[in-house]
């Protein structure tokens, strides 16, 4: 091809349009809060809740059962309104010093008390800065040293011969319902929120939700199991929606069962078996809640001067009953999914041994 042949169209040269080497800035000034917008933005697009009372009752909602839930919210209800009285506005803006001092707000509690309520400070800061929540920069809590008590084993949250002889007396001369709880939650190895009502946080301010209506009396069903020297023997079975929303029926020792006859007296199966006697009329009439029932329970610990709780009491149950019933039959009594579990509630007697029963040579 002859390149001496191409023609060339005419090309007009535009000069370039004389601009300021330095460009204004026209943006909005730079403070802390859009650095801090800026590096969520990044990290965490867009935060999953707005302010603290969104992130409590996510918090709280995330757990899995419903008494977890409650106990959650009114933590962080309480956290925050402390948070409030030393007047800052925002969790967001809290150091770790504050955290601290928190801690020591509460005074004298029991160390399980206190392990417990570290963890829940940690949940809480642990959830707020994950990367699906996003509300805080970082996790301040994580430091906080606490005793963790839970790692105690089961079978030593128990209480010996003794133990229960001085709670027992206790109870007996408390007036009211003290032995009759105490009697039911041993006996029967039946959980605090079996017994009492549990109501959890509702949309509603000040109107909680009921997730367990308590003891009623149509719960309780007579069995006739008359004796040589008693005609009138017999045993209540008890019918009720038990851990994780499942029914189970279990039996009450004739001792017990012939207690709560008596007391029973000519109530009708509408009637709640311990009746709420509060002024409140929202209240009144209803069953005790789980929570009244551990306050019970803790007046018979003061007055005995034993440290215990309600599920103490199933442990204790476990490791007695399990020397004469079949662990499958404790299990069942429990509202155990695995016999692991019920084995995991059993003290090892503790005695001379098992050489004791060997022949000696």
């Amino acid at each position: 091809m002859d390149a001496s042949k191409i023609s060339v169209a005419k090309v007009e040269i535009l000069h370039p349009t004389p601009q300021s080497s330095v460009i204004s800035n026209t943006s909005t000034p730079v403070t802390p809060e859009l650095v801090e917008s800026v590096i969520r933005q990044y990290y965490y697009r867009t935060p999953a809740v707005a302010d603290d009372s969104e992130l409590i009752l996510a918090w709280a909602g995330s757990q899995s059962r419903e008494q977890t839930k409650r106990k959650y919210y009114r933590f962080g209800q309480k956290f925050k309104e402390w948070v409030r009285n030393q007047g800052i506005p925002d969790l967001r803006l809290i150091q770790l010093t504050l955290l601290l001092e928190f801690i020591e707000s509460w005074g004298e509690v029991s160390p399980y008390t206190k392990s417990n309520q570290v963890l829940m400070l940690r949940s809480l800061w642990s959830y707020g800065s994950a990367e699906n929540c996003g509300y805080f920069l970082r996790n301040i809590a994580s430091s906080i040293n606490y005793d963790n008590f839970s790692d105690l084993p089961k079978a030593e949250r128990y209480l010996e011969d003794w133990e229960m002889k001085k709670l027992g007396d206790a109870a007996k001369k408390m007036e009211g319902k003290y032995w009759l709880v105490f009697s039911l939650l041993f006996y029967s190895g039946m959980r605090v929120g079996e017994v009492g009502r549990v109501t959890v946080p509702s949309d509603e301010r000040r109107k909680p939700r009921e997730d367990y209506p308590g003891l009623y009396w149509h719960n309780f069903k007579w069995q006739p199991d008359p004796a040589p020297d008693d005609k009138n023997r017999g045993y209540y079975t008890i019918k009720f929606r038990g851990k994780g929303g499942k029914y189970r029926e279990i039996g009450l020792d004739h001792e017990t069962s012939k207690l709560f006859k008596k007391y029973r007296g000519m109530a009708t199966d509408k009637a709640p078996v311990f009746p709420n006697m509060s002024p409140d009329p929202a209240k009144k009439g209803l069953p005790l809640s789980d929570r009244a029932i551990k306050r019970l329970i803790q007046d018979i610990s003061e007055v005995a001067k034993v440290k215990f709780s309600c599920h103490w009491l199933r442990h204790s149950h476990a490791s007695r009953a399990v020397e004469h019933k079949n662990v499958f039959e404790v299990q069942n009594q429990l509202g155990h999914s695995k016999t692991d579990t019920t084995k995991a509630y059993v003290r090892a007697k503790k005695d001379a041994g098992t050489g004791t029963v060997l022949p000696r040579f």
